[in-house]
């Protein structure tokens, strides 16, 4: 195969691509795509006809079962020293309260680090916390999940989320993998956040919350498809579809399955022609914890021996330099670095594990897997408007989404034609060792989420 020709054709079919945004204009319009509702089965269907119309093979659904979580009301009132309603939203897998709701002081505990959760820990049992979505400037960043998991083990009875950043966002998230958290959560908005935290440093403030929610089993789908190569090695390439229910979730993950779209659009027509089988994944449920991925590996336990490698494009296209978060696999860091050599084209390379998103269950399963990322880190803006009701189109450049695919498509190129094996499995402990360098083990503890 001349890789070469091969190579210009895709740089050619990414950068006139007729169907990339206009995907995501329809994924947006379908609505938040959240995980059980009707968007969510519309985006489902789509995915799955895309894959169709792009000559993928051996398309299937798969499907898994979950506890669906369905918003309700939810109120935050200031009873003491003042009286006042607060905005607010429950954050997802909130738990409701008890009929007539809670009553508590706030103990409000910065950017809830374990060091500020340490500085108040006798102080917290029966109280709700309150704790930033900022993060350190220096140092690892602590999850939201994190944070609400020390809350818990505080023997807090109830948990506010107060957003960073201005603009009168609160901003959604989910607090367990696929179950109820134990306490009730709440998000707010910066500007809540900063009245009660000036009331917090004048003396004691009580608050009333009121959360209602449902939750009851439910049934949601991968939607999978293959461009076949010529041995049974397989190169698996997914993002999430599922969006929050506040927002369209156009880049949080509409870009990120676009990607995916794109990139089963572009390699489509070269079946039977790479040595590599292509697996294209639209995942569902990752909002929820990095549920559905998680499923998706249990279930499959003992099945996925032909994946050589997984890609996760969640999060894959902004204007920042691309390239690949290498979950300290020193195998893959060293064969992109080679194609990146080989392009001319200078990827950024990290060894950080990514914990919450769906490329970290088959880390976890010793399954070498990558992340792809290209928005330039910034502890000020953390999320920016991910996750908040303002994730919407217009955040969206065009000219990125063409620029990341065909990065994307090159490296993907060259990966399937590799002429020796990518990477190696990892034992448990080696994937313990991995964990335990890059300090995470008390945050995955925090989350639930260690296993050894």
């Amino acid at each position: 195969m001349d890789i070469t020709a091969l190579d210009k054709q895709l740089i050619a079919e990414a950068w006139t691509s007729p169907d990339m945004y206009p995907n995501l204009e329809t994924l947006v319009d379908f609505g938040s795509r959240f995980a059980g509702s009707p968007s969510e089965a519309q985006a489902r269907d789509f995915i799955q006809q895309k894959f169709h119309a792009y000559g993928l093979k051996q398309l299937h659904l798969a499907p898994f079962d979950y506890l669906g979580w369905y918003r309700g009301t939810c109120g935050l009132n200031i009873v003491a020293p003042v009286q006042r309603a607060i905005d607010s939203i429950s954050l997802v897998y909130s738990p409701s309260t008890p009929v007539g709701g809670l009553r508590a002081a706030i103990i409000d505990v910065g950017m809830g680090t374990e060091k500020e959760y340490a500085a108040k820990k006798d102080k917290l049992a029966g109280k709700i916390v309150m704790c930033s979505s900022a993060n350190p400037e220096e140092g690892r960043q602590p999850h939201r999940r994190e944070k609400y998991g020390r809350a818990v083990d505080a023997g807090a009875i109830g948990f506010i989320y107060a957003r960073h950043l201005p603009g009168g966002l609160p901003e959604t998230g989910s607090l367990r993998p696929g179950r109820l958290g134990e306490i009730p959560a709440v998000a707010i908005s910066y500007e809540s956040g900063f009245a009660l935290k000036r009331l917090i440093d004048k003396g004691e403030t009580v608050v009333t919350l009121d959360v209602q929610n449902d939750s009851h089993p439910t049934v949601a789908y991968h939607v999978i498809g293959d461009v076949p190569g010529k041995t049974d090695q397989v190169i698996l390439v997914g993002a999430h579809y599922d969006g929050h229910d506040i927002a369209q979730g156009a880049m949080d993950d509409g870009t990120g399955t676009c990607m995916v779209l794109e990139l089963a659009r572009l390699f489509g027509p070269l079946r039977g022609q790479l040595k590599r089988t292509i697996r294209f994944m639209g995942i569902a449920c990752e909002e929820l914890g990095v549920l559905g991925s998680t499923k998706y590996v249990e279930n499959n336990r003992g099945k996925l021996n032909d994946i050589e490698l997984m890609i996760n494009l969640d999060g894959a296209v902004g204007n920042g330099a691309k390239g690949f978060a290498t979950s300290g696999l020193d195998d893959v860091e060293s064969i992109l670095r080679k194609i990146a050599k080989e392009t001319r084209y200078p990827l950024k390379l990290s060894e950080k594990v990514v914990t919450a998103s769906d490329n970290f269950p088959f880390f976890m399963e010793g399954i070498p897997a990558i992340m792809m990322t290209a928005r330039e880190e910034n502890r000020t803006l953390g999320r920016g408007f991910g996750h908040t009701a303002m994730d919407t189109l217009d955040k969206v450049n065009e000219r990125d989404m063409k620029e990341c695919a065909m990065v994307a498509a090159r490296v993907l190129l060259r990966l399937a034609e590799w002429d020796k094996p990518i990477a190696r499995r990892r034992t448990p402990d080696e994937i313990k060792a991995i964990l335990v360098s890059q300090d995470l083990e008390q945050p995955l503890k925090a989350q639930d989420k260690w296993p050894f």
